[in-house]
This record gives structure tokens, sequence and C-alpha cells, in this order.
């Protein structure tokens, strides 16, 4: 049986963070729009199927609720970098119209203040509490301890349309990492660039859980548990992702990101500007106003290698999107499939490497021993043992973890 998760969504690979300018909101519609029409055709393929199938999809739409026996998807979140971190959460928004043969969209988390929101804290007498933008209900961010688990265990409720069944709210959203600021109050837009409190962006853990089970109604309504790492906009974390329970590729049940251009082929992650795993349609940078991460890949002699995509940015730079051939970014489980586990695990940062201009001219290594270290304390980095002086003038390698 196939399943459908995040079709009627807002969120998408590139909205973990706010697009602030008109260039970037229509690319993000697009992207969103290109996704929409993607499941609309899987689903047209699945009414194609043998009779025999389609009337075992009809049955489990007419019992979208909690089985006998059966159990709703949880999630943990850890840190294991061995410093504190933020846990920043996205929640994302249902639709303001039903997507068709979808004629209730069933119980879903929407808001930080949600009673049905149960997150936990490993650490005793801790409280789970995200600091929001003032007005701000949908993201938030909290500090976590190093070692710290955050465990979000799901609620069962009566059913909206069937009081008498059980069914569990969806949740549908992303987590992101930051290591000293409050990442959803601190100008986060997706962007990167040099001078800028996020570099190379940030990269995100998506997820949309118990779809299947929340007491939707209709053959359209999302069915499917579904996860990722994306590095659409950019990577500043290791982030590794981790589903058990039934179901679960085999191939994608273990996602762990790598540095920004290193992503092309792994399973379970989106790769830089790879929108829709395969292509970089509807992708909003590098954009007017919107730079690129300052380490996007770029294409060597105007040419990428396969299966990374060429792109050009509105300065004419090319650059190299990391697009699977494989297209294997998502993790889905079948459709009414819900129980296990999904474990992110915060393993550290991955530095942003940016050139910052010396005081005067670095005559040779053993100069650069002693300015660069002090050159990138001052800029916030720390030196990556790297400097020149074929320019004026003379730079040196720092490394910005964030």
């Amino acid at each position: 049986m196939t399943g459908k998760s995040k079709q009627y969504s807002v969120f998408s690979r590139i909205s973990g963070q706010i697009f602030t300018t008109a260039e970037q909101e229509q690319r993000r519609k697009k992207a969103r729009t290109a996704r929409y029409m993607g499941v609309l055709a899987a689903f047209s393929a699945l009414i194609a199927a043998p009779a025999a199938g389609f009337a075992d999809d009809l049955q489990q739409v007419e019992t979208n609720h909690l089985q006998a026996g059966a159990s709703a998807t949880g999630l943990t979140v850890s840190n294991t970098s061995g410093a504190p971190v933020y846990l920043n959460l996205v929640i994302a928004q249902p639709p303001t119209t039903n997507p068709p043969n979808c004629s209730s969209l069933g119980a879903q988390i929407t808001s930080l203040d949600s009673s049905h929101l149960n997150l936990t804290s490993s650490v005793a007498h801790k409280t789970v509490s995200f600091t929001s933008p003032p007005s701000v209900t949908t993201k938030g961010a909290y500090l976590m301890d190093a070692g710290e688990t955050v465990t979000y265990t799901p609620a069962v409720i009566p059913c909206e349309e069937n009081g008498s069944q059980n069914c569990s709210p969806a949740f549908n959203g992303n987590f992101f990492f930051t290591k000293s600021v409050n990442g959803t109050t601190t100008g986060n837009n997706g962007c990167g660039g040099a001078g800028t409190t996020y570099p190379n962006a940030t990269n995100l853990a998506e997820f949309a859980l118990n779809f299947g089970v929340n007491g939707s109604v209709g053959s359209g309504c999302a069915n499917a548990d579904d996860t990722d790492i994306s590095i659409v906009n950019g990577v500043n974390a290791k982030i590794k992702l981790v589903t058990t329970g039934d179901g679960w590729p085999t191939a994608t049940s273990t996602a762990q990101n790598a540095a920004i251009g290193q992503n092309t082929g792994l399973p379970g992650v989106f790769g830089w500007a790879a929108t829709n795993c395969t292509n970089p349609q509807g992708f909003p940078t590098p954009g007017n106003n919107c730079p690129a991460p300052v380490n996007a890949p770029k294409a060597v002699g105007g040419a990428c290698t396969a299966p990374a995509t060429l792109i050009t940015g509105p300065d004419g730079t090319k650059y190299c999107a990391q697009t699977s051939a494989a297209g294997t970014c998502n993790n889905q489980r079948p459709g009414y499939t819900t129980g296990g586990t999904v474990a992110i695990s915060y393993e550290g940062t991955i530095p942003a490497y940016v050139d910052v201009a010396a005081p005067g001219l670095i005559f040779d290594n053993a100069a650069a021993q002693t300015i660069c270290p002090t050159v990138c304390s001052k800029a916030g980095g720390e030196w990556n043992h790297q400097w020149t002086n074929i320019n004026t003038p003379s730079v040196c390698g720092c490394g910005f973890s964030y």
C-alpha cells in the first residue's frame, strides 16, 4: 500500500525559516506546488491499481484511527555533542482549504501551546519550554544540556469524527540546532553569506508523524509517516536521524548529513539546493538579497559532476546543486502504519569557513601562526590553519560555528 504525507502542509524543504522577500516567497510557492502535483500523480497511480489493492486502501481510509493493540509514532531528540545547544522547533500548519477527497484533516498539533505536545526531558526536574518570537506560537527554541534527550510522547485522544475510536494528533514540522543563539528570533531566513549570523544557513531534521491515525476523513488526506534531513538551505550541524518500527525502508531508515557539498546521494538527505531531491526546481537561493552559503559548491570549469545540477546565481556565479540520481532523499513508510520511534541526534557543529583580512602582510607560515589565531578570534571564529598573501590584504581562513 502506498502512502501520502506532507501533501497539504505548508511545511516544506525550504520553509524551516521565514523568507522575507517577494522573490523568495514566490520560489517557495513554486517548489511547494511541484511537490503537491507529484503527490497527486502518485495518488492517480494508486487509484489505477488493481481493484483488490484499491479496496484495501479504502478500508484503511474508513478506519483512520488507532487499531486495537497499535500505537502512535513517538520521537526523541538527543544532544550528543558534549556541549549545550539550542533546539529550534518549527511546527507546520494545515492548509486553509482541504485537498481534494479529504473532508476532514483530523487532529494536528499546530502550536507550541497545544495540550497534546507532550515533551519531557531526561534531565531531572527540567521542563521543556520553548522561547518564541513575540506573538508567535508556531516556533521557538529550547536550550538543551549536553547529553540531554527530549522525548515526544504522542497523545491518545477520541477521534473527532467518531469519539468511540482512539486517534493521535498528527505532528509535522522540523527541528534545527544553533550553538549560541535562538534560531527562531535572530534573522534566520534561509540565506547564507559572509558577515551574517548564519554564513552557511542551517539544516533541518524534518518529520511528519501520525497522519494515518489522526482521524482524518477521505482518500486524499495524508496518511504516511515521513522523515528526512534537509540541507536545501545549507548546513551548520551534524544531524543523525534513525527510524524504528514496521515498514520503514531499510535503505533510508538511517540518515546522516555531511558538510555542505558532500551530501549528494546520501540516503534520507536532501542535498544543498536539491529542493525536489532529483532537481533544484523552485530553489530560492542564491537570489536577489539572499546570498548562497559561503561554502556552497561551485562549478569547476562551468560544469558539475553528475548527478549534481548546474545552477546560476543572480551575479552569474555557477553553483552545483547537490541533487540525487537515486531519488532516495525521503524516508517514508506505508500509509496508516505507525508505532516505533523517530530518533534525532545532534552530534555537533559543522563550521562555515570564511577568509578574514589580516591587519597587515603575512610573510610566512610562522607569521601566520602568530597573526591568524587573533584575527579569527576577534571575528568570532577559530583559525583553520589556512592563510594566503597572494592578494592584498593577506587573509586568514576562519571557521565559524553557530
